[in-house]
C-alpha cells in the first residue's frame, strides 16, 4: 500500500501538500495535478480511504489550543503535524483564546467530526467539557495546562524542577536576594514557575522573602517597567526573568541603565529560540520543551488509538533546556 511520502516523491511535491490536497485544500493548479497523477499511477487515494473504512477512523486529530500566537504553541503544533503527517495523519486545528464558552463549543465541533483522538494545549477546567471527554470514546490528552479527569493523561514540561535549578545556581553564586520578573499567575505554568523559585529558597534555609518579586503582565513593556523597578527601587543585582517577554523587556531596560550582564549584574530567563545556537551567548537560558512535547503527544495518541484506549489521568513530566552560560556571577 503506498503512503502519502510515496505519493509527493512522485509527484515532486511535499508531503505536506499532498497531505493538504487530501484534506480539500487548494493547490496550485500545476501542483493539484501532479498530486491527482501521482495518487492514480499509485492508486493511493482508494488505499485511503479503503483504509479508513476498514478501520472506522477519520484518519483526523483535533488540536485545540488557546492561543494560536504563543511560541510554545506553534512550535508544539507544527510538530504533531509533521508526525501526524509520517502516519497519514491530517490535523484539524482550532483555537479558543481563553473563552470558556468558545472551549467547550470547539471541543463539542471536533468530537462531531469523528476525530479519532484530541490533544488540548493550555485547556480550560469544566463540567461540561468533562462530560463531553468522559463520554466521547476517543483518547485526549492535555498539554501545558493539566486536567485532572481520569480520563485524560496529560504531558507538561517540568517548569518547577527548572526554575528550582536555575534558582539553586544562583544561590550558590552567592546570591542570597533574587529579583524574579513572574507573570500573573493565572496559569498552571506560570504558578509552577514561581513555585520552583521559591522551592529554591526552601532547600538554601533562606526566608521566600529574599526572593524579591515583580508579578506583571507577559508583555515586553511589562518587564522593562518591572526590570527598571527591581534595579532602582529594589537594588537587587540578581535577577531570573519566568517569561519570554519580560525577559525581553528586562534586557532592554538593563541595556539602557548601562548594566552588562554577567559583569555587573546576574541574568537569567526564560526564551523559546533554540539556546544552543548562542544568540545571545552571556545568558543562561530555559527553553521549554515545545519540540519534545509536541512529538511526545503525537507519538502517544496514536498509540491509544491504535491499541483502542483512552487516557487514564496519568501525567508525564518532560524536562527543560538549561543551557548554562556565564550570565550568573559569584559574589565574593
Amino acid at each position: 500500500m503506498s503512503t502519502i511520502q510515496e505519493v509527493a516523491k512522485r509527484a515532486g511535491v511535499s508531503a505536506g501538500t499532498v497531505s493538504r490536497y487530501l484534506n480539500g485544500h487548494h493547490l496550485k493548479a500545476a501542483n493539484r495535478e501532479r498530486v491527482e497523477s501521482a495518487i492514480r499511477e499509485l492508486g493511493y487515494r482508494s488505499n485511503y480511504l479503503a483504509r479508513s473504512l476498514r478501520s472506522n477512523r477519520s484518519m483526523a486529530i483535533g488540536l485545540l489550543i488557546n492561543n494560536m500566537l504563543n511560541h510554545f504553541a506553534v512550535s508544539m503544533v507544527a510538530q504533531v503535524e509533521r508526525e501526524m503527517e509520517l502516519n497519514d495523519y491530517s490535523i484539524i486545528l482550532s483555537g479558543f483564546r481563553e473563552d470558556r464558552d468558545t472551549f467547550v463549543r470547539k471541543l463539542e465541533n471536533l468530537i462531531d467530526r469523528r476525530v479519532d483522538g484530541i490533544i488540548l494545549c493550555e485547556p480550560i477546567e469544566d463540567e461540561h467539557a468533562e462530560d463531553l471527554i468522559e463520554h466521547c470514546g476517543v483518547p485526549v490528552i492535555a498539554v501545558s495546562n493539566p486536567l485532572p479527569y481520569p480520563c485524560v493523561d496529560n504531558i507538561l514540561s517540568a517548569s518547577r524542577r527548572g526554575s528550582r535549578d536555575v534558582t539553586r545556581r544562583m544561590i550558590a553564586a552567592g546570591h542570597e536576594r533574587i529579583g524574579v520578573l513572574a507573570a500573573t499567575q493565572d496559569d498552571y505554568v506560570s504558578r509552577e514557575r514561581l513555585g520552583g523559585v521559591l522551592d529554591g529558597f526552601d532547600e538554601a534555609g533562606l526566608p521566600r522573602g529574599n526572593a524579591v518579586v515583580r508579578i506583571g503582565g507577559y508583555s515586553r513593556e511589562c518587564g522593562y517597567r518591572d526590570m527598571m523597578r527591581l534595579v532602582r527601587e529594589d537594588g537587587v543585582d540578581c535577577i531570573f526573568a519566568l517569561n519570554y517577554g519580560r525577559g525581553r523587556g528586562a534586557q532592554q531596560a538593563l541595556m539602557e541603565l548601562g548594566l552588562h550582564i554577567g559583569r555587573d549584574i546576574s541574568f537569567a530567563c526564560y526564551d523559546y529560540l533554540d539556546t544552543k545556537t548562542y544568540f545571545h551567548p552571556s545568558i543562561t537560558t530555559v527553553c521549554p520543551p515545545s519540540i519534545e512535547i509536541g512529538s511526545m503527544a503525537a507519538s502517544e495518541i496514536l498509540s491509544m488509538i491504535e491499541q483502542g484506549r483512552t487516557g487514564s489521568g496519568k501525567t508525564a513530566y518532560v524536562e527543560e533546556d538549561i543551557t548554562w552560560l556565564p550570565s550568573i556571577i559569584g559574589v565574593s
